[in-house]
């Protein structure tokens, strides 16, 4: 077996294992949809920490990393309780916005990180490493658990299952466009290998992933109209345009860093991030769309 055949069957044995447990988690409404914040935590924390160790310059600057993934994690669960909160009697604190609960979050954690810089780091790099830990959670933690607020939607579920099938379709049309017909260079200094073929080929899937997981959904499951076809062409486009900046968000930083992978956790996948790097922008993006469109 030659490496890029192990290295493709790695791949594929890997998804063929974790995809089941993830889509569990994604799609139960089981459990008071605690599964879907355990599959926010875990997404995000362990792409947050891979972010930290790829920023990492030593004295020169670090992130907080203990704080970061703290302060990830409660974020985690703010969501949580504002999206499911109702039925465990939380509803009440969060009112009919989110925005004043978030902002207070934010303001508490930089109070904390400050107070860790002021205290118990050299001043050399401190706001290299106050602007990383920040970043991080807002950019990685703030955009992943974004996946609980879609899922509290009203077919939650089926949108979950549409973005999803978009974002991996755009990634595995633009891997095979780029390897079967890539010929032109896009010449983007964060991933020079990415072909303008690939890009192409990937926009293409996206679109062609939205509309039928939109008719799947609609025709086997709703029996009603989620979107019209030309919201599906121009979704199709815009989330494949996300995704890549997705994409080329997280090689710039792996560049920056001098990393191949952003971590191992996943065989033939490499790190947490590498995997859901697409998500960082779609899946906010998606969401404010819905609400925006009154589909709540």
């Amino acid at each position: 077996m030659s490496a890029l055949s192990r290295e493709t069957f790695i791949r594929i044995l890997s998804a063929i294992v974790t995809l089941p447990v993830l889509a569990y988690a994604l799609i139960t409404s089981n459990f008071l949809s605690i599964p879907i914040l355990m599959a926010s935590v875990i997404i995000s924390l362990f792409s947050l920490y891979e972010y930290y160790m790829i920023t990492d310059r030593g004295e020169a600057g670090k992130a907080f990393v203990k704080t970061g993934l703290f302060f990830g994690l409660m974020l985690n669960v703010v969501m949580y309780l504002y999206a499911f909160g109702k039925p465990l009697g939380f509803s009440r604190f969060f009112g009919d916005s989110d925005v004043w609960v978030i902002v207070a979050f934010f303001v508490l954690f930089i109070a904390v990180i400050l107070v860790q810089q002021l205290f118990t780091r050299p001043l050399k790099g401190g706001s290299y490493s106050l602007a990383v830990t920040v970043f991080g959670v807002m950019y990685i933690v703030l955009s992943i658990s974004h996946i609980i607020l879609l899922k509290s939607m009203l077919h939650g579920v089926y949108y979950i299952i549409i973005l999803v099938a978009v974002v991996m379709l755009n990634d595995t049309g633009a891997y095979f466009g780029g390897v079967l017909f890539g010929k032109h260079k896009a010449g983007i200094e964060a991933s020079p290998n990415k072909s303008w073929e690939g890009y192409f080929s990937g926009l293409l899937f996206s679109v062609i992933g939205f509309i039928l997981a939109n008719q799947v959904c609609v025709s086997f499951f709703l029996k009603k109209e989620l979107f019209t076809m030309i919201e599906c062409t121009i979704l199709g486009i815009v989330l494949s345009v996300l995704s890549n900046i997705g994409d080329l968000v997280e090689s710039a930083a792996k560049r920056d860093g001098g990393f191949k992978d952003s971590g191992s956790i996943i065989p033939g996948h490499g790190g947490m991030w590498d995997v859901f790097d697409a998500t960082m922008f779609a899946l906010p993006f998606f969401y404010y769309y819905l609400i925006i469109k009154g589909m709540l």
